[in-house]
């Protein structure tokens, strides 16, 4: 009789947790404060800055789009913003000037830079690029270190082996290809998909992310990432784990190749127009990689930046068993 009784007991007492949530995380009502940048970056956040998804009662969530990292850097490290969506290796900057605030949620974009050159240039591989000369933009960051990068990697000496034209914004060196003042060009995303859907006679020569793969042992160009607050993440990690999925999900939908995807980035204020977006989407490698599987490519590809000037990656390159890479979901 006594061990009928208790096992009643066990039962209505597992239906309890059942009914009532028994040993989950209660999450407090609260404002989650998100950033993202206008660009390939932020698309993948697209549906979730539109629909507003309801993560738990009581939790609002409010979206900045900024044009630029510059204007929400000091945010971020203040702590007004519990989640961004920001190049990785400012994202490494952060994590050391921050001693540790700010930790890896997930990368979410891979390389958004492609060589796009006139037709008549048979230009199909890197080793191609040798005695060219090649239009680029971000002298000094993340894409003249991919790029010289990638020359060396293919024996060419970025600085004696080929011509690199700088240019201040990414619209002059896609103007001067499209003028003919040039004929190869280093370009991100959209920029690289508005120039060839502008000019019939361009095209696009060399996919820099599988370039990258090849000269890298397969390793992946991990070039955007959500971050987030580490203490929040701490004291949320219900939380933490509801906005992962829900976030998730949202790239999934933005990969779907549907006008619905484009219609969101437009909506989202993050491209102009619908016609383009729908034609970026596929170029910008939009992913979902959790911070523990991401961790061994994005420590490569940021040692890489770190080897060309260490401040690119705020001076040093978080290691693979680093609280940068702890986040878990």
């Amino acid at each position: 009789m006594k061990k009928k009784l208790t096992i009643l007991l066990a039962l209505i007492l597992g239906l309890m947790c059942i009914l009532t949530g028994c040993g989950e995380e209660k999450i407090e009502p609260q404002t989650v404060k998100i950033a993202a940048l206008a660009g390939p970056t932020g698309m993948g956040m697209a549906p979730m800055i539109v629909d507003k998804p309801t993560l738990a009662d009581g939790v609002e969530l409010d979206f900045t789009v900024a044009t630029s990292a510059d204007q929400i850097t000091a945010d971020i490290i203040n702590g007004t913003y519990q989640i961004a969506a920001v190049p990785t290796n400012l994202a490494a900057t952060l994590y050391n000037k921050t001693d540790g605030k700010v930790i890896l949620g997930a990368v979410n974009t891979l390389g958004t830079l492609s060589i796009v050159s006139d037709s008549g240039a048979n230009i199909n591989s890197i080793s191609d690029l040798k005695g060219q000369t090649i239009g680029a933009t971000g002298q000094g960051s993340v894409p003249e270190y991919v790029l010289k990068s990638l020359l060396k990697s293919n024996g060419i000496d970025p600085d004696t082996d080929v011509t690199i034209q700088w240019y201040s914004e990414h619209a002059q060196a896609a103007a001067a290809l499209a003028a003919g003042e040039i004929t190869i060009a280093m370009l991100p995303e959209p920029f690289a998909t508005t120039t060839l859907a502008q000019n019939s006679n361009l095209t696009k020569s060399i996919d820099l992310n599988t370039a990258w793969s090849d000269a890298n042992d397969g390793q992946q160009m991990e070039m955007g990432c959500i971050i987030v607050n580490k203490e929040w993440a701490d004291n949320n990690p219900a939380l933490v784990k509801k906005f992962m999925a829900e976030y998730k999900a949202s790239v999934e939908t933005i990969n779907s190749d549907t006008d619905e995807a484009a219609q969101y980035v437009v909506d989202a204020g993050i491209i102009k127009s619908a016609e383009l977006a729908k034609k970026a989407i596929p170029n910008c490698a939009i992913t979902f990689i959790s911070a523990q599987d991401a961790k061994k490519d994005l420590n490569g590809f940021l040692t890489t930046l770190y080897d060309y000037n260490p401040d690119s990656v705020g001076g040093s390159v978080p290691a693979e068993d680093s609280s940068f890479f702890s986040l878990s979901y």
